[in-house]
Order: structure tokens, then sequence, then C-alpha cells
């Protein structure tokens, strides 16, 4: 009986992987070559031949996991979202509890993270508008752990008004105003001091913490 299923079990397998290995495998080459294309040429520019010329992968193989160029830099977008997010959070969780100190730290966690790679600063930051993400995919992608930590600290430092504003307005004002600045930054070859860039999207972060002090009062 064990002989008869030996030719089966072959043929799932080549290589010593199996089909969904192999598969795997080939989304992950996908991906990196999305990731290099996208960040070298942009949204607009892209195509799945493109993607799959530097995968050296065959047409057929990108339709196995992507619908569209355009799923495909969602899926791209989503994990350097995820990849940014485990930066900023590692550095904020570093800081003490203090809000205005944590945004600080996550601030410039973010900027030098983008600096670091262009390809990433293009994916991240110059066409997430062009490829057409809307506010509900922002929030969804980008910022939930943001939102999550904020409505936590927010518990703990207003907490007779820790419910009053809408969190996700709050996130999306402070998010746009920190895109906007860094699109401009990553423009001018990113020649200011990093310093300068968080100067000028912490003072945001001071002026929530302003008007939540004036709402805790308030309730109190």
């Amino acid at each position: 009986m064990a002989t008869s299923h030996a030719p089966a079990a072959a043929a799932r397998r080549y290589g010593g992987a199996s089909a969904q290995e192999r598969a795997e495998e080939r989304r992950q080459r996908l991906m990196t070559a999305a990731f290099e294309v996208f960040g070298q040429q942009g949204y607009r520019q892209t195509t799945m031949r493109l993607i799959c010329a530097q995968a050296r992968l065959a047409d057929r193989y990108f339709y196995e996991h992507f619908g569209s160029t355009h799923d495909c830099y969602v899926a791209v977008h989503t994990q350097a979202c995820l990849e940014a997010a485990q930066v900023v959070e590692m550095a904020i969780r570093s800081l003490p509890g203090d809000l205005l100190l944590r945004a600080r730290g996550g601030l410039t966690a973010f900027f030098e993270h983008i600096r670091s790679d262009p390809r990433r600063a293009r994916i991240l930051i110059l066409d997430s508008s062009a490829s057409g993400l809307n506010a509900q995919q922002r929030i969804d992608e980008q910022y939930a752990f943001v939102i999550e930590l904020l409505k936590s600290r927010f518990r703990q430092r207003y907490p007779n008004a820790y419910n009053k504003p809408n969190m996700e307005y709050v996130v999306l004002g402070c998010m746009g105003m920190i895109i906007n600045t860094a699109m401009r930054w990553i423009e001018r070859d990113f020649s200011d001091p990093i310093e300068t860039v968080v100067d000028h999207t912490h003072y945001a972060w001071m002026g929530l913490d302003s008007w939540m002090t004036q709402l805790n009062a308030a309730a109190g």
C-alpha cells in the first residue's frame, strides 16, 4: 500500500519542495522584485512584465498571486507599512511613557527609516496617493497600531477625556502632516537635517497634548 502512493508523493514535490512551498517561493521573489521595480520606476511606470523580468519568472506566475499590478503594489505597500510600523513601535516602546517624548522618538525613527532607502520612501510616501489608496485603507494598513497605542496612552494621561476625540481623525490628521512633510523632504533629496523635519511634525503632537489637557481639565 505504501508503494502505491510513492509516485503521487513524488509528483507533489520537485527539488525537495512541495507545490505550496514552490508557490510561496515564487511569491517572495515577485514581492522582492516588485519592491525593486516600484521603488525605482514608480507606481505609474511599473508593469507586470517589468516585475516578472526582475523576478525572472514567467508572466503566468504573476497571476498566481496578484490580480493586477495595483494589487501587487498594495501588497508591497502593506509590507513596507508593517516594516515601518515595527521600526516605529520598537523606538516608542524603548522610551519612557511620556506621550510627547514617545511621539518625538517615533517620528525620528520613521524619518530615519525612509531616508535609509529611497525605494522605501517612494513606495511609502511619494506613490501612495498616485496609487489611489483611500483613508480607510490607510487606517487599516498603516495606522492601526498607532491608534491602539494612542488609546492606551490617552486613558492614562487624560482619564476624564480619553474617549472624547475621534481617534481616526486624530491619527489621520497627524499622519497627513507627517506624510506631506516627508514628501517635501524626499523631493529635496533629504537635504534638511532630520531634526528639522521632526521639529516641524512634532508640534502637531504638542498641540494635541495641549487640546487633550484642556478637555481633561474641563471634564474633571
